[in-house]
């Protein structure tokens, strides 16, 4: 439930970000594809340098208090995020939010050691399906209240959902971590992350962190305006589609996650995570055709239904080439990966947004799934 809330709070607002600033913030229109991709990348920037140290301090006082931290600290940053009046106060915020952010990787991280391990791809699946289904009542809420109410208002109820969810982490939860006894000074954290990335299949699971990250990114700050001009308008009927798109990811990981978490217990998890990159990439590539926002739609929900599997196949993987010991360790580690991928994503995409056409970028996201479906396969699976 708590990741749920996170996820739903998170995309009822943040995909929304172009609108923001075009509408409350006063950016020019020529404008906002660079500073979406800025604030959305600012974000992960802060989340990539501090998620290693949440992590390692994880293991040290708990998973559980890590996640109420960061719960709170979102809940906060999404509050001062509505009350913001130009863009440099949301760089500020958004900054910041990115510094206490690790909500869901410490829920994913007490998920995993509570699990036995037959259970594990079941789990990570019943988890993502959590995300998903965050991702589909998030969208569709935000999308609704920024037309009825404002933007501004999806923040502040966002702020009060994340608080809600720590809440509930704080009374219903109980830490089944082991922690481990002794200093948690910085110099033995660096120590305890230099040591982690002597494993190298924990190196490749970041990278593939990395490049999934990288690739779902890339295009959010394009979506908005994308949707607007298939739809001709960049009106409340633009808002409301987007919602609606953004949903059906959300739709696409409640049907598929667990499906594909179950395959990937039974022939393997770096199986079945190559074959869904390398069929995500290669929906992808049919953005080239379309003439309609149905068509689009259409395509990003059946891309959406093969990339759900990638998510909880390397976290389950994550699982079998680490210690429980130190998986605070490891979890923070790839949740700096993944925020990395955050931060080059919006980036990469802002810059290619400004220079190509929206179907185009998708077609090289497609291109970049397809690759690193064939290299898993090459060196993990065939190997």
């Amino acid at each position: 439930m708590g990741v749920f809330l996170c996820c739903a709070s998170y995309t009822s607002c943040i995909p929304f970000l172009p609108v923001y600033l075009l509408r409350d913030l006063g950016v020019e229109q020529s404008d906002v594809n660079f500073w979406s991709g800025v604030t959305f990348a600012i974000t992960f920037l802060g989340s990539t340098i501090m998620a290693p140290f949440w992590g390692a301090m994880a293991d040290h006082v708990g998973q559980r208090r890590m996640a109420i931290r960061a719960g709170f600290g979102l809940a906060l940053t999404y509050f001062l995020t509505g009350a913001c009046q130009d863009v440099y106060q949301l760089l500020g915020v958004r900054t910041l939010c990115g510094v206490v952010a690790g909500f869901v990787p410490a829920c994913m991280s007490m998920a995993s050691s509570s699990l036995p391990e037959e259970r594990m791809g079941w789990g990570m699946g019943l988890m993502q399906t959590a995300v998903a289904s965050g991702s589909i009542m998030g969208p569709l809420l935000g999308g609704y209240m920024a037309s009825w109410f404002g933007m501004r208002t999806s923040f502040y109820v966002g702020s009060v959902a994340l608080f809600a969810a720590t809440v509930a982490v704080m009374t219903i939860v109980k830490d089944l971590t082991v922690i481990q006894k002794g200093s948690n000074s910085a110099l033995d954290l660096l120590k305890d992350l230099r040591s982690s990335l002597k494993n190298r299949e924990l190196v490749f699971i970041m990278a593939m962190f990395f490049a999934v990250q990288s690739c779902v990114m890339i295009i959010q700050p394009l979506i908005t305006m994308y949707v607007g001009e298939l739809i001709g308008a960049m009106g409340d009927d633009a808002i409301k589609m987007s919602g609606v798109i953004f949903s059906l990811a959300g739709v696409a990981g409640i049907i598929a996650a667990p499906f594909w978490g179950k395959r990937g217990q039974h022939f393997g998890y770096m199986q079945i995570f190559a074959l869904v990159t390398f069929a995500a990439g290669f929906v992808n590539l049919f953005q080239i055709f379309i003439a309609d926002v149905m068509q689009f739609a259409v395509i990003q929900f059946i891309y959406g239904l093969f990339l759900a599997g990638a998510v909880p196949n390397i976290n389950a993987n994550l699982t079998v080439v680490t210690d429980k010991n130190t998986r605070g360790k490891a979890f923070g580690l790839v949740t700096s990966a993944q925020q990395f991928g955050g931060v080059v994503g919006p980036l990469a995409g802002g810059f290619l947004g400004g220079v190509l056409s929206t179907r185009y970028v998708l077609v090289a996201e497609g291109c970049i799934l397809m690759v690193m479906g064939l290299y898993t396969y090459l060196t993990r699976v065939r190997k």
